[in-house]
């Protein structure tokens, strides 16, 4: 990757990656990465096994038709599989039915391991619904796989967003892009990284979507880039998403998005504009960070701390709503 270090950066360029608990949220470094030149000045794509072709009719998937409403189950950031955690996310995930969830996106930070992430994402599954899986910095690629086949063994319904990149759940388009946006975010190798030519044959794909189509839903682990304190990426108090991804987010491309990573700024929303949305209010646009779901205290920027939180993103024609799920006890404190 090109070099891109800043100044007073000894901890940057880190998904979460200080080890201390809770650690940072993540995309330290505040302007996002140039990707390299290849050989004869082409941009070589990731990984397929990261991010299978999107044109590719074997990338799409149908699981639901259309009903007139979608309401999504949204989680990021499961991080630990012992005992605590796996209670408290287990009593999460009934929440989020309870109100209504028809599928569950768990958008990043799955499990570092084959056996946390077969147990995490497990606890998903558990609810009986379909599950869709977006890899972030941490999860090799083959070890994901392996622990989702042993959930499908077991009657699991789950599908990943690196092989199929677009999941047709009849109110909208679940259209995923797995991984981080840059090789030294990584935390294992093996893990997915996303190049400027992934993000092309997805705007690529985006503008190809028939009018008639349902709307797209973006679902990455990296958030886009905000431009203050209000939008999905704050860390520091400074905005570290990829700015790369903003262009991808209107209203004829992918009206909606579900993002993670960058934990202290999750359990919130934005618009089209990155005003912030309110829970329950209806937007043509909607993107949203959810936050980590595991039982860490987070320190948030507004210096309250949330330990928990999940959402449940509804979409309704063409206009979403959001609402924010936390166990009793663990609201901001």
């Amino acid at each position: 990757m090109s070099v891109w270090i800043p100044v007073a950066c000894s901890c940057a360029l880190v998904l979460a990656a200080c080890t201390q608990k809770p650690p940072s949220g993540g995309l330290t470094a505040p302007t996002p990465p140039a990707q390299p030149a290849a050989p004869g000045g082409a941009q070589q794509r990731s990984d397929a096994s990261c991010a299978a072709p999107i044109e590719l009719p074997g990338s799409r998937v149908q699981i639901r038709p259309a009903s007139g409403t979608l309401r999504i189950g949204v989680f990021a950031g499961l991080k630990d599989a012992d005992d605590e955690n796996v209670t408290h996310l287990r009593k999460l995930a009934a929440e989020v039915v309870k109100r209504g969830a028809e599928l569950i996106v768990a958008d990043g930070d799955v499990g570092d391991n084959p056996d946390e992430q077969e147990t995490l994402l497990g606890v998903l599954t558990e609810t009986g619904l379909p599950l869709l899986v977006a890899a972030g910095n941490r999860e090799v690629r083959s070890e994901l796989d392996a622990a989702e086949g042993e959930l499908r063994k077991k009657g699991a319904k789950v599908w990943d967003l690196s092989h199929s990149r677009v999941v047709d759940a009849g109110d909208a388009l679940i259209v995923g892009l797995p991984g981080t946006m840059d090789r030294r975010l990584l935390h294992a190798d093996g893990a997915c990284v996303y190049v400027q030519r992934d993000l092309d044959a997805l705007a690529a794909f985006l503008d190809r979507l028939p009018a008639k189509d349902p709307p797209a839903l973006l679902v990455m682990a990296v958030p886009p880039r905000g431009r203050d304190r209000s939008a999905l990426d704050v860390s520091e108090g400074q905005n570290v998403g990829d700015a790369r991804i903003v262009p991808l987010l209107s209203l004829r491309r992918a009206p909606f998005g579900i993002f993670g990573q960058v934990w202290e700024s999750g359990g919130r929303a934005v618009d089209g504009a990155g005003a912030p949305i309110a829970p329950g209010a209806a937007s043509s646009q909607l993107y949203l960070n959810p936050g980590a779901a595991d039982r860490t205290a987070w320190p948030m920027p507004d210096g309250t701390r949330v330990a928990g939180q999940a959402a449940v993103l509804t979409i309704q024609g063409r206009r979403g709503t959001v609402e924010i799920v936390r166990l009793p006890g663990a609201e901001k404190t």
